[in-house]
């Protein structure tokens, strides 16, 4: 029989969450949650959507789990601050990982890992984790407490990403480094050494060519036929 899950967030990361716990977990979503002043309709994604300072009443922590569904808001700050209350309030958080995401590596509560996620032996991942598909992390690394990972990232061997960071689609961390909290790593940016906390790395964006696409495409020998 399966457990019955509530999930915090009403937005587009508690759809993408939902889509996974539903498909292949060991919970079934029961409703969704949210902030007070956020509740404007009764339903989402098919189910109950209840106010926060209703769900105690409605569901007892004793009968339900949660897991909270939002983005990376605040540094983090926003979902980790959530987990906490649900904490506080008697929950126990759930966590997802998917089965096209196989190793040998242990996760913390409300984490999720996501398909296709390629993990090596020995990697510790934190609670409050969120690790999109197609992000690699390397053997023996340590991803600490709500950290958040884009897909397509890549982190080396013996590495340890602090509490809170943020890893951007295609960035790169090397073997052996120490990246401090509340990083900020954005889209296709390489470090390969110690950062300190809240330190933000961010890769120029490339530079449009002197030519428009239709321009380009004449004058190129890759899209004559």
């Amino acid at each position: 029989m399966k457990k019955k899950l509530i999930i915090f967030g009403a937005g587009k990361i508690a759809q993408a969450v939902s889509y996974y716990f539903e498909r292949d977990s060991e919970y079934t979503i029961e409703a969704f949650v949210c902030d007070d002043a956020f509740v404007k309709v009764s339903e989402y994604c098919g189910k109950p959507l209840v106010p926060f300072s209703m769900m105690k009443d409605r569901y007892s922590p004793t009968g339900f789990s949660a897991f909270v569904a939002v983005g990376y808001q605040a540094m983090n700050r926003l979902r980790s601050d959530k987990v906490k209350e649900l904490r506080m309030m008697g929950y126990s958080l759930a966590s997802y990982r998917s089965g096209e995401a196989k190793g040998n590596y242990t996760m913390g509560e409300n984490s999720i890992v996501m398909d296709y996620a390629v993990i090596q032996p020995c990697v510790t991942l934190g609670n409050n984790v969120f690790v999109w598909g197609g992000a690699m992390i390397g053997h023996h690394a340590d991803i600490q407490d709500d950290c958040w990972l884009t897909g397509g990232c890549l982190v080396g061997g013996i590495t340890r990403l602090g509490a809170g960071s943020f890893l951007g689609l295609g960035a790169t961390v090397g073997n052996e480094v120490l990246i401090g909290e509340r990083c900020m790593l954005g889209a296709g940016i390489v470090v390969c050494k110690n950062i300190p906390d809240g330190t933000v790395l961010i890769a120029p964006n490339t530079e449009p060519h002197r030519l428009n696409a239709e321009q380009f495409t004449r004058m190129s020998t890759c899209f004559r036929v």
